[in-house]
């Protein structure tokens, strides 16, 4: 007779427990970016552009689009559920209140940040519009200036602790640097918000990056939750870092709609070759954090032809079709989805609570209204 032991209903068990497993498959979860049809317009004054040379948003009990005009030399607040403009912060840019400002950077609506062009200070201000502080910093030999865009190579200063980690840039032409000299470059610095004192954190460019030749050197950083994300202009890579580490780890993240090999040029390229390779050739660009979904967005544009230097200066206010690559949290790729030329505004984008919000006013858009700040919903569906 059988005896039925431990023994004999574990081994039973795990039997059960393997034909069970081998039962099911992983699921495979495919991600897709949507266009909704849903936008968001706002009316716009005569004096303000409807492209834009920086947004930002901002959540909370009542969301809102923060817009530079530097026509006026102003931040503009809009209210998303209204779709208007509640409130305008004109400065004067001479005087004791006097500031000339380019970037920005809402870290609450009691701590504004403004950054003057190729200045050598900070300025705090509120929705008051009254200067609250100025920070005066110098940077190290070899940095020209900080640069905090917020529509090109989008990469947002961070708060940490007492300081502004913020992006900076270089004091030579990309033609002027060798491998070597690039490895010693800095790509962010922290300020300190009390003393003005700066440290140049120690990650860079990759170690391979001009192993071909030159290239320009663009970058979009993003500080989040005690890491680092990166990516550069002419590198299919992401590099990932904690916070405080010293060397970056790389990730691919090529899109299948860029160029295997991505451009370089010559030392002695002139000024027609360096704007053929910043409008028409393959290229990535701005990196955007979605906390919301926990994901990055990574804009890029695909190599496009042309025949006339008219047509390659056209390129410059009104792109071709670019790519939207999602990444998550690793830096792995979840979907990409090409958007054709004539719609959308690549550079003007924002994420809120409902997903990525691309301009409509491309210039080549039927839809496109001169008066308006206008916005599609594009979702990330699963």
């Amino acid at each position: 007779m059988y005896k039925f032991t431990a023994l004999s209903f574990f081994l039973s068990l795990f039997s059960v427990l393997i034909f069970s497993c081998q039962g099911k498959k992983e699921e495979v979860i495919s991600w897709s970016l949507v266009s909704s049809g849903e936008k968001i317009k706002f009316p716009l004054n005569d004096q303000t552009p409807n492209i834009s040379m920086g947004l930002e948003y901002f959540g909370g009990e009542k969301p809102l689009l923060f817009n530079v005009n530097e026509i006026t030399n102003s931040l503009q607040i809009f209210d998303l559920e209204s779709q208007s403009l509640v409130k305008e912060l004109t400065f004067e840019r001479e005087g004791d209140q006097g500031v000339d400002f380019q970037y920005f950077h809402v870290q609450s609506l009691d701590s504004i940040f403004l950054f003057p062009p190729f200045g050598k200070r900070i300025i705090l201000t509120d929705t008051s519009g009254k200067i609250k502080n100025r920070i005066r910093f110098e940077l190290p030999l070899g940095y020209s200036t900080i640069f905090p865009h917020n529509s090109y190579y989008v990469s947002p200063p961070a708060v940490i602790g007492k300081e502004l980690t913020v992006k900076v840039r270089g004091d030579r032409r990309p033609t002027e640097y060798s491998q070597i000299q690039l490895d010693s470059l800095a790509l962010e610095a922290a300020i300190n918000l009390e003393t003005g004192a700066v440290r140049m954190l120690p990650l860079g460019f990759p170690g391979d990056y001009l192993n071909l030749g030159s290239k320009q050197l663009e970058y979009s950083i993003v500080n989040q939750g005690g890491k680092k994300l990166g990516s550069f202009i002419g590198d299919h890579r992401v590099y990932l870092a904690e916070q405080n580490s010293e060397e970056w780890t790389a990730k691919d993240a090529k899109s299948q709609f860029l160029d295997e090999q991505m451009p370089f040029f010559a030392k002695d390229v002139d000024s027609r070759g360096i704007n053929e390779y910043a409008f028409s050739k393959s290229r990535y660009e701005s990196l955007v954090y979605d906390p919301y979904r926990k994901v990055y967005y990574r804009f890029a544009y695909p190599t496009v032809t042309f025949e006339t230097d008219e047509e390659l200066r056209t390129l410059r206010t009104s792109p071709g079709p670019f790519v939207v690559i999602v990444l998550d949290e690793n830096g792995d790729i979840l979907t990409e989805r090409r958007f054709e030329a004539g719609t959308y505004y690549p550079t003007n984008f924002f994420v809120g609570e409902k997903g990525l919000y691309l301009s409509i006013n491309h210039p080549d858009n039927p839809e496109n209204q001169e008066d308006v700040l206008a916005f599609e919903l594009i979702r990330l569906n699963k």
